[in-house]
């Protein structure tokens, strides 16, 4: 029997849940849970992020929505792609990509869900995010293009019709090196 090597791969193990405040002002999204140990061994979480518990995953995340004056009391915080997968997503590009197409739909119905009125914006905490839900007709940016920028995608341009907002977590990206970006950011959600 021939292997599939494009075949995704996914545990079945029970995927974290997302942390959901009482008073929500917008989402952030992740990737998936996937991370490892310095040994190889694959992390599980209670919570996306491990958020509640070991803070080095969701630290420099959580410095940039600090920057913009919310806190984990008012963003709910899920992944696009919610089950653990075999690799991170950065050596997994190609399969992620898949999953997270088929995750779209899912992500929009739990967002529509959680705020009906379309008014919390989901802050994207990776590049790859961006390009999995942008329109397939919009010309994509680098990621130091969309911070230049200050570039909020809009409802109509994205498949989650939502505002969009890059935070992405890679500390290039640190919201205290881009002020104007995070001064517009900040902008928006007065």
């Amino acid at each position: 029997m021939l292997e599939q090597p494009n075949k995704p791969t996914m545990k079945t193990i029970t995927p974290p849940k997302p942390h959901i405040p009482k008073k929500t002002k917008a989402f952030v999204l992740g990737c998936d849970p996937t991370a490892f140990d310095k040994n190889g061994s694959r992390l599980e979480f209670d919570f996306v992020f491990d958020v509640g518990k070991d803070k080095r995953y969701f630290a420099g995340i959580l410095s940039n929505l600090n920057h913009l004056g919310l806190d984990l009391e008012n963003v709910y915080v899920q992944n696009m792609v919610t089950d653990y997968l075999d690799k991170e997503t950065s050596n997994n590009k190609k399969v992620w990509m898949q999953l997270a197409g088929e995750s779209i739909v899912d992500r929009k119905k739990e967002f529509d869900r959680a705020d009906p009125g379309g008014n919390w914006p989901v802050f994207l905490t990776s590049w790859l995010l961006y390009d999995a839900l942008l329109n397939d007709d919009m010309p994509r940016k680098t990621a130091k293009e969309l911070y230049e920028s200050a570039e909020i995608i809009s409802p109509e341009q994205n498949q989650l019709g939502r505002k969009l907002i890059p935070l992405f977590r890679h500390h290039e990206y640190k919201y205290q090196k881009w002020f104007d970006y995070g001064e517009k950011v900040k902008g928006f959600l007065k």
